[in-house]
């Protein structure tokens, strides 16, 4: 488990500078305040910050010799979750052009949260509801943000 922790903080810790790159090449501020690359900028620093102090955290604990190392990705019902998340994300991806951003996140919220172990229809609704309508509500009423319609135009 070690191994993967590792594996996985040295990606982050890439993409983090990548972005951090990437977001140097906008203005950092404008005529107005914050630019473009300010906000990329520090959560890109941010993450930098955060997955050194994990990597070497993480390389600073002792082998435990019962660790199975030769595993990096999970197995067994984690696995199931693990693949049940990435097809998940790459419907919505694919959905969120057609049908728009409601229909396409109301679906894989309900989805997500059924992967991730949840049974209570309740829950799983209001999950649903909330994380599609209620987000694109707050995203085109208060913040002015234009999300996707899709086809359907809705």
């Amino acid at each position: 488990m070690r191994q993967g922790r590792l594996i996985a903080t040295g990606a982050m810790l890439a993409f983090c500078l990548f972005a951090l790159w990437q977001s140097l090449l906008l203005s950092l501020t404008d005529r107005l305040g914050p630019g473009p690359g300010f906000f990329p900028f520090w959560l890109a620093l941010i993450g930098i910050v955060l997955a050194v102090a994990l990597l070497i955290a993480t390389a600073r604990e002792p082998r435990d010799p019962s660790d199975d190392e030769t595993r990096i990705l999970p197995h067994g019902p984690g696995a199931l979750r693990w693949l049940a998340i990435v097809a998940l994300l790459a419907a919505a991806t694919v959905a969120m052009a057609v049908v728009g951003f409601r229909i396409t996140m109301l679906v894989f919220n309900a989805a997500l949260v059924i992967a991730l172990g949840e049974r209570r229809w309740w829950a799983i609704a209001l999950f649903a509801v909330l994380g599609s309508f209620g987000v694109y509500y707050v995203f085109t009423t208060w913040l002015d943000v234009l999300l996707p319609t899709g086809w359907l135009e809705f």
